[in-house]
């Protein structure tokens, strides 16, 4: 199976994904002239060898332009990594001065609220009266206007003023890194502009294909929404079938993601291998002759990129388009093929495409989760023997299941922090709902009489709150979901690798690969241990960046607690709070309220003045602007809250202070004048507002 000369594909995708690993560490315009030089010398060296191939006796040394290859491959990745980077081209227009910009909208607009959001790629850069022609993506962020709507759509023309700031980098420990994200998709800039800020120059100036697979796909949507009575049962229907996920609930991706069934809201290949094979079994009697298998192949690649085309060409849904496309025309020609190596293809031509698919996690875990499914599960499967067809289709779809998760348990975990204990019955329990669910919302599109549309959307409606009532049963059994599992690299890649030998080492039976094995494993144990007993003795202050909050936690030797104007159910606490203590291995023992008292061996907590161990903060809010002081006092630092009227010069009379601390209560006018003031009388400051987060070791 795993013969070189099988996988050919396989073999020349690891110079690539090299080479374009090394092209993400180069930022030089020079670069990319030599690296095309050396790319036509390598070929040009490359063809005299394969002509002069019997003459030199090149075979006694196939090393020679199997390295070559290589070789070549790896510049031509690193080349087109360099080449596509847009941030490090001179025509980037975050490169000089302008008052406008001339933006085309790249994808589908996104409304939340009245923010309607949207990608965008800069054509061209206007200062006074020139106009020069630019390049780089744009995230923009519209305010809408409520009374006069303003219709936009992918592929329009937009003339917006020059008005951007660079991503936010995350500002507290474990945040999501959104900056990182949008980079994978070369976005490094956003904008936050006005309806009336904006002027439409033209409309449907995008890929004609594209605009009218989003369009095709915003109709199908409408019909789900008309005919299922339910709205959540509708946007469940549009995401599992058409990959719609704007309309979702937060409560409906909770319950699929604690439950390990997310991969069904994400459109991809099990969506994929549903419609094809149907569309195999169908057809099947079209396979007697090479003229038939043809039509049958053309007939099913056709359907299956219109399947695309409906989903909004969705890059999961056409990575496995384009895998069946080779799959199904290698058997139409008879032609003998390796899985692995047609995985290779796809990932091959898709990366040759845009390498910066290589750092997006849907890509990651699609191949690896195809890859695992292929390799494990007819090991998995052939464990055991059951003669009962009902209870052999359970222990197969069992295999697929564990398959799939043992192959990508590790960057789930590393990218997700979670892992889903009961996803072996989640899975179990909705396969049949499912498929049934797909089969019946594909037959439901393309049915256009309502007599049959009205009884068929209350059938899907009903059984797709059967699906989600089941799941949500499940994620709330005990013990359901472990979260706030945090690895780093070094224990993410080290768990790839023990899985790796693992199977080597029952592959061969091997004692060494088995020594190995082991070795490596109680490496892993070593430094997660290590890791977990230096979170144990942490003893540290944590004063929390935020845009309208205040928020200090405080983690000593097991114990923590978090004093904060928030609480557990607040966005704000979910997104930059709580996955920081889930980095340390904690989970608050107490959440204060900023006036509530606190009195314990390590803590005293007052409304204004707080001491954890040694470390003394005085908070400075509104209520300070009737106080007099008689005496000058001692603390560490300072806390401005909430707007106070405060003359920092003053302030220094009154109190002895080492650190100046200003969160995000107060107003943006207050605090660029304390910082200037701040400045002047040479007063140490950290500002909590757009800046990294403050740790304070104890």
């Amino acid at each position: 199976m795993f013969f070189k000369g099988e996988i050919p594909f396989v073999r020349l995708l690891i110079p690539l994904i090299l080479g374009i690993n090394a092209g993400f560490f180069i930022d030089n315009t020079i670069f990319l002239h030599w690296s095309l030089v050396a790319s036509f010398l390598l070929l040009g060296i490359f063809l005299v060898l394969v002509i002069l191939y019997k003459r030199l006796s090149l075979y006694k040394s196939r090393w020679m332009i199997g390295g070559l290859v290589h070789l070549l491959i790896l510049l031509v990745g690193c080349y087109l990594t360099v080449k596509v980077s847009q941030c490090s081209s001179p025509q980037y227009f975050t490169n000089g001065s302008s008052d406008g910009f001339v933006v085309k909208i790249t994808n589908e607009p996104k409304l939340s609220g009245d923010i309607l959001r949207f990608e965008s790629n800069v054509s061209h850069q206007i200062a006074g009266k020139s106009v020069k022609q630019v390049t780089g993506k744009l995230l923009i962020a519209l305010k809408i206007d409520s009374v006069e709507h303003l219709e936009l759509n992918y592929g329009d023309l937009l003339l917006i003023p020059s008005k951007y700031t660079e991503i936010d980098p995350p500002f507290n420990p474990g945040e999501f890194d959104f900056k990182h994200w949008l980079g994978t998709h070369q976005i490094y800039q956003q904008s936050f502009i006005n309806q009336h800020q904006i002027k439409i120059i033209k409309h449907n100036l995008g890929n004609p294909i594209i605009a009218y697979a989003l369009s095709l796909r915003e109709n199908l949507v409408k019909k789900y929404n008309d005919y299922l009575p339910d709205k959540d049962a509708s946007a469940l229907a549009s995401t599992l079938i058409l990959g719609y996920k704007a309309g979702l609930s937060k409560e409906i991706i909770s319950a699929y993601s604690k439950t390990g069934t997310m991969h069904v809201l994400s459109v991809s290949g099990m969506h994929v291998g549903i419609v094809f094979i149907v569309l195999n079994w169908i057809l099947k009697p079209f396979g007697i002759n090479r003229n038939l298998r043809l039509i049958r192949a053309i007939f099913i690649i056709s359907v299956i990129w219109f399947y695309a085309l409906i989903t909004g060409f969705s890059p999961s849904v056409c990575r496995a388009a384009l895998m069946l496309t080779f799959f199904v025309l290698g058997k139409a020609l008879n032609k003998s093929h390796n899985t692995y190596n047609l995985l290779g293809i796809s990932a091959f031509f898709l990366l040759l495409y845009n390498p910066y698919y290589l750092l997006d996690v849907g890509f990651q875990l699609s191949y690896l989760a195809v890859g695992g499914l292929i390799y494990f599960q007819p090991q998995i499967y052939h464990l055991f023997y059951f003669p009962n067809f009902i209870l052999d289709k359970i222990w197969s779809y069992t295999a697929l299941s564990l398959a799939a998760t043992l192959a990508t348990f590790p960057i789930s975990i590393f990218y997700f922090h979670q892992f889903p204990l009961y996803f072996l019955i989640s899975n179990l329990f909705i396969v049949l709902p499912v498929i049934v669910i797909m089969y019946a919302g594909l037959a439901f599109l393309f049915i256009p009489y309502p007599i049959i549309l009205k009884p068929l959307g209350w059938f899907l409606s009903e059984l797709i709150g059967f699906t989600n009532n089941i799941l949500f049963y499940i994620e709330n059994l005990p013990w359901a979901n472990l979260d706030g599992i945090w690895i780093n690299t070094f224990q993410y890649l080290l768990i790839y690798l023990i899985l790796g030998l693992g199977i080597w080492a029952i592959t061969t039976r091997s004692k060494y690969v088995f020594i190995s094995t082991l070795t490596f494993t109680l490496m892993l144990a070593a430094s997660i241990s290590y890791q977990s007993l230096i979170n144990f003795n942490r003893n540290q202050l944590t004063f929390y960046s935020l845009r309208k909050n205040t928020a200090i936690g405080y983690i000593h030797h097991g114990k923590s607690n978090l004093i904060s104007d928030l609480n557990t159910s607040d966005k704000t606490y979910c997104y930059s709070i709580k996955p920081s203590f889930d980095k340390f291995g904690y989970s608050p023992d107490s959440l204060l309220a900023i006036n509530q008292p606190l009195i314990s061996p390590n803590n005293f907590v007052r409304p204004n003045f707080m001491q954890w161990g040694n470390f003394k903060v005085l908070r400075w809010d509104k209520s300070f602007n009737r106080i007099s002081f008689t005496k000058r006092i001692k603390v560490n630092a300072i806390l401005i809250s909430e707007n106070p009227t405060i003359n920092l010069k003053k302030l220094q009379q009154y109190v002895d202070f080492s650190l100046l601390l200003i969160d995000g209560t107060n107003g943006d006018y207050l605090i660029k004048e304390w910082q200037k003031d701040a400045k002047k009388f040479n007063i140490s400051y950290h500002i909590l507002k757009k800046n990294p987060a403050l740790i304070v070791k104890l």
